[in-house]
């Protein structure tokens, strides 16, 4: 076994190792505690809530109860029940201005907005007071009592109220509240309604309805443990247009009091399956797709009904996990820590083996100073120097083939060139051979067509032979088209297979291609590059493309001079620029820089196909290329290419 194995193991393995997965360890059960914690001390907060929202709502009925039993309402049950038979007592309005002027009072009393209504057997409104202003009586009716609201024909609503239980404050909705104009006068929380009897005679109703600003203040001093978010819901399958109301939210600042045209409704992905979970269990934990924990417990807000209040409060995941994972991270901070110190030990036991090493750098030097036939023999004493001389002879034989490699992408950039000369002739002489070739086969198709018209002035086997000339004919016409047909799918360019590749090293890759070319010419490059991302396109058509433009700035820059290579990103756009400090390009020259076949270097030197093929390529990619004239020497050459690709991509 090799000594640095040997000491690692011992050191980190016997020791570091160990003690991390105790500490780890320790910190799972201790998060495991936590939760556990959390989940009481949370659900106990929830549970104190809700107890409160219960004992507001038992007060409200409570003070219904007691509202309906104050000597001036029931000094008013008589008039009520003379106008259940239809009967209008003289003291009518006497005793109606001494209820309204009692429940004016509670202005003083009550908090936050409400309505108070004194309603007869038929459910129309006697008496209203809205928090601390009166209601006229202005309606008209048929028994010639004004009404403070329009009359009401519901008897079903007065059915449901007969319904009640007598003496006790039961909840309803009423439908007085859902004929309002104003949206505002609708409440999320049902009206308390007491029903109203004398001599066991159904005579009216009193209604007491609150907007919710109690409940607000309640819900906005609770206590938010691990700054969770308060959730009022209510669970009413039977109800679609309530199930999952929500009636206080802290995400969207939705209130009790705050009145919304249309309800809010449970809208997250996750409402459903958390609306069926709420209705299989009393109270518990859903964990949310968005990493989050809803905390949740039931509340039955109204004695005569089997609707459920969800109080929940939304916590983040993190605020739980985050003090375990800080402890965690510094846990693998000290076993990273501890792998260095195992690695310095290490390496301090395994001194002996300096001399092979020094030996081995020597060979290194002399490999980079230019002797490429360095290698070393791999028989050395110990199993670590073995190994480096090794990996030093795969490094040499490595580079040499790289070498070659990038000789041969060379190689592969100047016969580009050739292969589209070559392309673009084969797709002219292709097009010109194609259009003959289609005249002859329709002249043998009306040939045949008139032979087998005329078919009895002919003699039949000369007439059988001539048509075996014409199919041979057609044939071999055939036979042609397919040839050219292999000539224009030469000619054709290639779609881009796109992938992701990061640009500094494809940019550093590109510029060695060229080097050799520049050094040719005493043409020094520079690469200046401010963006650290990734590109998406075909690798290799991009390089041929930025390979032309580079060969076309090095052929036109003089001796000792620079090609300059800049990119850069702006508005999701790779720019690259090529400038050299050549003579510039002529501004009749401009125009036809693009032109298949033209070019401006001497005969031999360029077959003008670059920048067509490059235009091909950056305009495949849905980009621009872009050649203009420096204002002081030279000539730029713009490449503007989006990063991620927007076209469709081959499967």
């Amino acid at each position: 076994m090799r000594i640095r194995t040997n000491i690692f193991i011992w050191l980190f393995v016997a020791i570091v190792l160990p003690l991390t997965a105790l500490t780890l360890g320790a910190t799972y059960y201790s998060e495991h505690t936590y939760q556990r914690e959390v989940t009481r001390q949370v659900s106990t907060s929830l549970n104190n809530i809700a107890s409160n929202i219960k004992r507001e709502l038992i007060a409200n009925r409570n003070l219904a109860l007691g509202i309906s039993q104050a000597p001036a309402v029931q000094a008013f049950l008589p008039v009520l029940h003379d106008i259940s038979r239809s009967e209008l007592p003289g003291n009518t309005a006497k005793l109606r201005r001494q209820v309204n002027h009692y429940f004016e009072g509670f202005q003083t009393i009550l908090p936050g907005r409400f309505i108070l209504r004194l309603l007869d057997a038929q459910g129309n409104t006697v008496v209203k007071v809205n928090h601390s202003r009166i209601s006229p009586a202005i309606y008209e009716s048929l028994s010639g009592l004004r009404y403070a609201e329009e009359e009401l024909n519901e008897p079903a609503f007065i059915k449901l109220v007969k319904q009640l239980p007598e003496d006790e404050a039961s909840n309803l909705v009423l439908p007085h509240n859902h004929r309002q104009a104003d949206p505002t006068q609708t409440f999320l929380v049902q009206d308390a309604l007491v029903p109203l009897y004398v001599d066991e005679v159904f005579v009216g109703a009193l209604a007491f309805t609150i907007a919710g600003e109690e409940f607000d203040r309640l819900l906005d001093h609770a206590t938010r443990l691990y700054s969770g978010q308060l959730l009022i819901a209510e669970v009413n399958p039977d109800n679609p247009g309530q199930h999952g109301l929500r009636m206080y939210d802290e995400t969207e600042d939705l209130r009790f009091s705050r009145i919304e045209v249309d309800p809010k409704l449970l809208q997250a992905p996750y409402a459903a399956a958390f609306l069926e979970y709420a209705s299989d269990n009393q109270e518990g934990i859903f964990n949310t797709s968005d990493g989050q924990q809803i905390y949740y417990t039931e509340l039955f807000p109204y004695p005569n009904q089997f609707t459920i209040w969800l109080v929940a409060s939304r916590i983040d995941t993190d605020q739980i996990s985050a003090p375990f994972t800080r402890i965690r991270m510094g846990i693998w901070l000290v076993a990273t820590a501890a792998l260095f110190i195992s690695l310095l030990l290490t390496d301090l036991g395994a001194r002996r083996i300096a001399r092979p090493l020094c030996q081995l750098a020597s060979h290194i030097k002399a490999f980079a100073d230019g002797d490429r036939q360095q290698h070393v023999t791999t028989r050395q004493p110990t199993d670590e120097v073995r190994a480096l001389a090794t990996a030093f002879n795969y490094l040499t034989d490595t580079l040499q083939i790289a070498e070659t490699e990038r000789d041969r992408a060379q190689h592969m950039v100047l016969q580009s060139n050739k292969l589209a000369s070559i392309g673009q002739m084969a797709a002219g002489i292709g097009h010109e051979i194609n259009n003959p070739l289609n005249n002859i086969l329709s002249y043998t198709k009306l040939l045949s067509r008139n032979l087998e018209q005329h078919s009895d002035k002919l003699d039949s086997p000369s007439q059988q032979q001539l048509l075996a000339d014409l199919q041979s004919l057609r044939e071999e016409t055939l036979r042609a088209s397919e040839i050219v047909k292999g000539i224009l799918n030469f000619a054709r360019q290639v779609p881009p297979q796109y992938s992701h590749f990061k640009v500094q090293p494809w940019l550093e890759n590109t510029l060695n291609l060229v080097l050799q070319a520049a050094k040719t010419r005493q043409v020094q490059l520079e690469l200046h590059n401010s963006y650290d991302g990734e590109l998406e396109g075909d690798r290799g058509q991009l390089q041929q493309a930025l390979v032309n433009l580079l060969l076309n700035a090095i052929q036109a820059s003089p001796g000792d001079s620079k090609v300059r290579l800049n990119a850069h990103c702006e508005d999701e756009q790779l720019i690259l620029t090529v400038s050299d400090e050549g003579t510039g390009i002529s501004e009749d020259t401009l125009d036809n820089i693009f032109d298949p076949f033209f070019t401006t270097k001497p005969e031999g030197e360029g077959s003008g196909l670059g920048l067509s093929i490059s235009l091909g390529i950056i305009e495949r990619h849905q980009g621009q290329l872009e050649i203009a004239n420096n204002p002081q020497r030279g000539v730029t050459a713009t490449i503007t290419l989006p990063l991620q690709a927007q076209v469709n991509k081959p499967v």
